[in-house]
């Protein structure tokens, strides 16, 4: 199992250098071909669509012929798609191409769910939190590295050598577990209230921070590069630094929640995010403000991913995690397509209006933050009155019936912990150490 783990991690090394250096480079050689704003946004929006298309169709393919197969059928496609991208002269090319290259990117999705599935019990919060952190470390790696590389080959050979370095993390894919839900057990489809309620947060939670976070995952970059005219290695070097800073945060933020409570530690981490953004304006007179202000800001919101992919995953039905993530990423997605539309919409002048584009993506982690209050509150009041058991929602569909481990949340939320149990009887067991988590 641990070595399971080992090969994803190395995947999770390989494709996250090649991505980070690509999207820190891409938008930056459209500018520098003389492309604006304008483009540069739609450029985005059709490969947020892309994203969000993709990774319905290849979570759900992803089911029936495995985690691997569907890893070493898209990540090709991937490359090549990088590659069209790049050499494409027109705008229609280049939103095509940026619709294809989003669609083929399955290089956050099936990772993540990888690690869940192939982790122990006990250790899944653990493992999660490392490949979260290798996540982070090879953006550190691909945004410096992309931007000294870009100065001194050129933005062209640099994205192509990233393309390259995506095609050959398909080697320890070969060495994968191949996780996919068998035909042959019997399909049943059950949510309780607690868990319905948990579904709908984790799918509105995930959509209001996927616009907000979408701003400044696919345009920081050009806000550096538009406020104050930075050099490319220098905005690659405070990316990095908010890469850096945050992987080795994520290492350790499960120390806060078990001190503080999930509750409590994602609601003032949302809130501490909403004030920031808030004074982002403020900031933009000083570059050096502005970058604290930007690197505090992608921290404090990053360290909770981890936390929030495992509680939500975790709680809900496990033979549907794929399902539920590729509905969220697909939701996700389109969000961020919306934040690259609005983006475009805000720089039609000529020059994007940054001062209403923070106001407006402070509104939707403010949003989030008073979603996730709420969320929590009904929870706790519906578990004070054993309420959150009540099954609202079963689908079952007859095959042929197998036994099979399988993990069950508690009826009802208790502290900050969920119980595994064992579908067979006689051989339930209960783990206390294991907590309920929450968060890109």
């Amino acid at each position: 199992m641990e070595l399971s783990v080992l090969w994803i991690n190395i995947y999770t090394f390989l494709i996250g250098v090649a991505r980070s250096a690509y999207s820190v480079l891409y938008n930056l050689f459209l500018r520098s071909q003389g492309f604006d704003n304008v483009l540069v946004g739609k450029a985005t929006f059709y490969y947020s669509w892309g994203l969000a298309v993709g990774g319905l169709i290849f979570s759900s393919l992803s089911d029936r012929i495995g985690r691997k197969n569907t890893i070493i059928l898209t990540t090709p496609l991937f490359s090549l798609m990088g590659f069209l991208r790049i050499v494409a002269q027109t705008p229609q090319a280049i939103v095509t191409s940026s619709f294809l290259f989003g669609l083929f990117d399955t290089s956050i999705l099936l990772p993540t769910i990888s690690i869940i599935e192939s982790s122990d019990d006990r250790k899944r919060l653990r493992n999660s939190n490392i490949n979260f952190a290798i996540v982070m470390l090879t953006g550190v790696l691909g945004y410096f590295g992309a931007g000294v590389l870009a100065e001194w080959i050129g933005y062209f050979k640099a994205l192509s050598l990233s393309m390259i370095l995506a095609l050959m993390s398909v080697v320890p894919v070969i060495r994968f577990p191949n996780v996919k839900r068998t035909s042959k057990v019997e399909r049943i489809f059950e949510l309780n209230l607690g868990q319905t309620i948990m579904l709908t947060y984790y799918i509105i939670s995930g959509a209001l921070v996927s616009f907000a976070a979408g701003i400044f995952i696919n345009f920081g970059n050009v806000i550096f590069f538009d406020i104050f005219s930075l050099s490319t290695a220098t905005i690659s070097a405070i990316l990095a630094i908010s890469q850096l800073t945050t992987a080795g945060t994520s290492l350790f933020s499960h120390k806060v929640t078990e001190k503080f409570g999930y509750r409590l530690s994602l609601f003032a981490l949302y809130g501490a995010v909403t004030l920031l953004i808030y004074t982002l304006p403020a900031l933009m007179a000083n570059p050096v403000a502005f970058s604290v202000g930007y690197v505090l800001r992608f921290v404090l919101l990053n360290i909770s991913t981890p936390m929030y992919m495992v509680f939500c995953l975790t709680y809900l039905p496990r033979n549907y995690m794929a399902t539920f993530s590729g509905l969220s990423y697909f939701l996700n997605n389109a969000m961020r397509a919306f934040s690259a539309y609005t983006f475009s919409k805000l720089s039609l002048a000529g020059e994007t209006n940054y001062t209403k584009l923070f106001l407006v993506t402070g509104h939707y982690y403010l949003l989030n933050t008073i979603a996730t209050l709420l969320t929590f509150s009904v929870l706790t009041y519906l578990s004070s009155k054993q309420l959150d058991g009540l099954v609202v929602v079963k689908l079952e569909r007859k095959t042929k019936p197998k036994n099979r481990n399988s993990l069950k949340p508690v009826n009802r939320i208790s502290g900050n912990f969920f119980v595994l149990s064992s579908s067979r009887k006689g051989k339930s067991k209960k783990y206390a150490g294991v907590h309920i988590h929450h968060r890109k």
